[in-house]
């Protein structure tokens, strides 16, 4: 079972964040990811199966803040944030951003 990739609109925005308004928005980097890229995933968590994106080191993402405790690999806690990548919103390990 896949999960669909949804495209928000901007009268969406308000609602699938969380009360964050949406001109309170802000842009955030994808960091070092130890050689890697940064998964955008449907969940708040790591599943190798789920990735709606790959973001590489320099990539720029929308957020309006909203974060989320999850697991990373191996089960690790981790903290999550709601981004917005080429109109598309997932879960990105807040880790690996700034």
């Amino acid at each position: 079972m896949s999960e669909e990739k949804k495209v928000l609109n901007n009268e969406e925005l308000a609602s699938a964040n969380g009360g964050y308004g949406e001109g309170s928005g802000f842009y955030m980097t994808v960091g070092n990811c130890n050689g890697s890229y940064l998964a955008l995933r449907p969940q708040p968590l790591w599943d190798q199966y789920n990735e709606i994106a790959r973001l590489y080191p320099g990539y720029q993402v929308f957020t309006y803040g909203a974060m989320q405790n999850g697991t990373g690999l191996n089960g690790t806690p981790c903290t999550y944030r709601y981004v917005n990548f080429n109109g598309i919103w997932g879960w990105a390990n807040a880790s690996f951003l700034y």
